[in-house]
């Protein structure tokens, strides 16, 4: 039973739309997507293009 509730979790979309290229992507897919500054969604394109805006200053 644990089993799937981990792979509904996994398969779990949180379509957001990228803070810098305004694009719907999914958050939860392993990549390199994240929340900017604990907000602000950034897709996996613009997180490896302007990967040095991934510091929490």
């Amino acid at each position: 039973m644990e089993d799937t509730k981990k792979e509904k979790k996994e398969s779990l979309e949180k379509i957001e739309t990228c803070y810098m290229c305004h694009q719907k992507f999914d958050i939860n897919k392993d990549d390199l997507s994240y929340y900017h500054y604990g907000k602000f969604p950034i897709c996996d394109y613009c997180s490896q293009f302007y990967g040095f805006y991934k510091k929490d200053y």
